[in-house]
């Protein structure tokens, strides 16, 4: 009866010492889980990491969604990519250079994959969209949120007019490796590229398709990107394999060309539509009251990704590279 009566003691003595403990540990590693539980989830099970994200190296982010061009320029997919870029920066600005700078690399990869045509056009202060081409401008565009943007117009999965805008609002202050690679990184989601990488933290994988914090490292396109336009796209010496599209691989013929080109010149001009990037989310349209939906589709600290449905098999897709 005495062990008992000892044991009881101890009990009551040591009991809410123990409990305390076990409180701390709970707390303690509930704060920890809050802390770190992204790295407790990358350790534990690597099965749970977002699509993209190579076995070999948990630091990387996932990669972007990549989009293909409708081939309508009387070739068979999979022998390259011939498009048409409309210049509408200052004549003879840095804009200007930093573009045909990088239109030629973007134009002579290795594997080549894609044709690029500069066309110098009348300056158009609205950006607005050109069918089955890309355009590409800078301007003050005000305080919309963001240093860069591309638009593409998607017709049944596949892109058929592009616009890129660099703001000057933002970008005029910042230094000549961050204009440099607004300018490459814009140009290539105008390709159809998706991100090679969204870390911002993790080491720079040197093409301007990376999310970065350090613009300097990541200046120009490389084998990877190529390798993806190809895939895209296909060879321009038509020795390219070309993936299968969500649509299909096949070309447009002359009736839906026609048909879609009336489409586009309507559907097109809402490319120039104002848009602000984070809480707004609102597309401002010239006398044009949308109640089309607008998806989020992404968002990191200093990039954001827009769908805005716009029915009869179009949709805008804008990925906007954040002002810091």
């Amino acid at each position: 009866m005495s062990d008992w009566s000892d044991y009881r003691k101890k009990a009551i003595e040591h009991g809410p010492r123990v409990a305390l403990a076990i409180t701390l540990v709970v707390i303690t590693f509930g704060v920890y889980v809050s802390v770190f539980g992204d790295r407790v989830g990358y350790d534990v099970d690597p099965a749970s990491w977002l699509p993209g994200i190579p076995e070999g190296d948990p630091n990387m982010g996932s990669v972007g969604v990549h989009e293909r061009w409708l081939p309508v320029d009387g070739k068979e997919e999979g022998n390259g990519l011939t498009l048409q870029i409309a210049n509408n920066l200052a004549s003879g600005s840095d804009w200007d250079y930093y573009f045909r700078t990088y239109v030629e690399e973007w134009d002579n990869g290795t594997p080549d994959a894609v044709t690029l045509i500069i066309r110098n056009t009348t300056y158009d202060s609205e950006c607005s969209g050109v069918a089955m081409a890309m355009k590409v401008c800078n301007g003050n565009y005000g305080p919309t949120g963001w240093n860069g943007v591309n638009q593409v117009l998607l017709k049944d999965g596949y892109i058929v007019s592009s616009i890129a805008k660099m703001n000057d609002f933002y970008l005029e202050g910042t230094t000549e490796a961050e204009k440099k690679y607004t300018m490459c990184h814009e140009l290539g989601h105008g390709l159809g590229l998706g991100h090679s990488d969204e870390n911002f933290q993790n080491s720079d994988l040197g093409n301007c398709m990376d999310y970065t914090n350090n613009p300097e490292n990541n200046l120009h396109p490389d084998d990877y990107n190529y390798m993806i336009l190809e895939e895209l796209y296909g060879n321009v010496s038509g020795s390219g394999q070309v993936a299968e599209s969500r649509s299909g691989n096949r070309r447009m013929t002359d009736e839906e060309k026609r048909t879609m080109d009336e489409e586009i010149g309507a559907y097109a001009s809402r490319l120039s539509d104002h848009i602000v990037a984070s809480s707004k989310m609102t597309y401002r349209s010239r006398g044009f009251q949308s109640k089309s939906t607008v998806i989020l589709l992404s968002k990191t600290e200093t990039a954001e990704h827009h769908e805005r449905v716009l029915g009869n098999g179009y949709s805008i897709r804008a990925r906007m590279l954040l002002a810091k």
